[in-house]
């Protein structure tokens, strides 16, 4: 009864697919994962200024760099250009934790406000640049700050986004500057050198162009391909900010950088040393291996893989035995009824009386010459 069960086609397709969905259960079934103890993305800066070198460690929270991640591009740009003020975040903790920090360092320095500008202006362009086109994808991609932080770096509009927004925060009057092809700051100042735009236009309200990309370039200084050049200026409505729906607390007093502390101070170090500590980059937690441990954690699971695993090769051994060959046995062929019979010859097949040609036993006509054989 089991072979002929096993050998009907749509029995073998239901056992095989009942098959493959428990042991594909066992693949899809959730793992348990192990726990991320890294919840913030540890990052290192490094930038010179007023012939000192300055370093700092920050370590950004994970889910605040995920909440302005998850803003889709369609909803930074909806605005064009103009319409950047969504990305200047000076209502974000975190950012307004940085501004304060580097206010306070500049303070330690007695840096003049010029000084103190220059001095953040110098540490944004220490970041990389990176084109958006390599790194997201899009023609056009504008970073939220914290953004630009952990992706080590932007283009223009990137870093003149963060740029603008500490300078905002620190209480400088700031525009954004649009030359052609191109996205930098203002800063709102009197008197001083390098080129500036007025606006509105026929006020007394001066900003001084600062270039956000490239070492070097101080407040005033604008790129030598730019000379010449008009460029739209936008105002920046702090109103219009995008703001996450994750709050960042930060620690009321900075713990001092080291190797057993999860949060690592984020006020800049000035030092003369070429060398810095190294700070572990963001990691993002591997796909855990299958687990070996099946049956402590999952014994339910390993009883329906042995199970799954037996039937299959009880399936294939009786698929795999040859049957017995058995010898049909041929039913006998009864001659018709005749009330005259034709002569029989000796090896049994009829003889036709008008040709003389055998024929079968049971034919009624002559296979020669067709006449009826009595």
């Amino acid at each position: 009864m089991t072979g002929l069960w096993l050998k009907n086609k749509f029995t073998k397709v239901f056992v095989t697919i009942i098959l493959m969905f428990i042991v594909s259960a066992f693949f899809v079934a959730p793992q348990k994962a192990a726990a991320q103890t890294n919840e913030y993305y540890d990052k290192h800066f490094e930038w010179d200024y007023n012939g000192q070198h300055w370093t700092w460690n920050l370590s950004i929270p994970v889910n605040l760099y995920d909440a302005y991640r998850s803003v889709p591009v369609s909803t930074r740009t909806q605005n064009g250009p103009a319409g950047y003020g969504f990305c200047t975040t000076t209502k974000d903790a975190y950012i307004q934790t940085l501004a304060k920090e580097l206010n306070d360092t500049a303070n330690e320095q007695k840096f003049s406000s010029f000084d103190k500008i220059s001095f953040v202006l110098a540490f944004v362009q220490s970041l990389p640049y990176t084109s958006d086109q390599v790194t997201t994808g899009y023609d056009e991609y504008p970073r939220f700050p914290i953004e630009t932080l952990v992706d080590d770096g932007g283009d223009c509009e990137d870093t003149s986004i963060l740029f603008a927004t500490l300078t905002l925060i620190l209480g400088y009057g700031t525009v954004y500057i649009n030359p052609p092809n191109h996205y930098a700051v203002g800063i709102l100042g009197n008197d001083l050198r390098g080129t500036y735009w007025t606006y509105p236009e026929g006020s007394n309200k001066t900003y001084y162009y600062c270039e956000t990309t490239g070492n070097g370039f101080m407040i005033g200084q604008l790129p030598d391909e730019f000379s010449g050049q008009s460029a739209f200026i936008y105002p920046i409505d702090e109103n219009k900010q995008y703001i996450p729906s994750v709050a960042f607390q930060p620690n009321p007093t900075p713990l001092p950088t080291s190797s057993t502390v999860t949060n690592p101070s984020i006020t800049p170090k000035p030092t003369q040393d070429s060398t810095v500590p190294v700070v572990p980059q963001p990691s993002v937690e591997p796909v855990l291996p299958l687990s070996f441990n099946i049956i402590s954690e999952n014994p339910l699971l390993f009883v329906l893989i042995i199970f799954a695993i037996a039937v299959s090769l009880g399936i294939a051994i009786f698929s795999g035995r040859k049957p017995k060959l058995r010898l049909a046995q041929t039913p006998a062929i009864t001659q018709p009824s005749s009330a005259q019979s034709s002569p029989i010859n000796s090896e049994g097949n009829k003889f036709c009386i008008f040709c003389g040609s055998n024929n079968k036993q049971y034919a009624s006509y002559c296979e020669s010459c067709g006449k009826k054989i009595e």
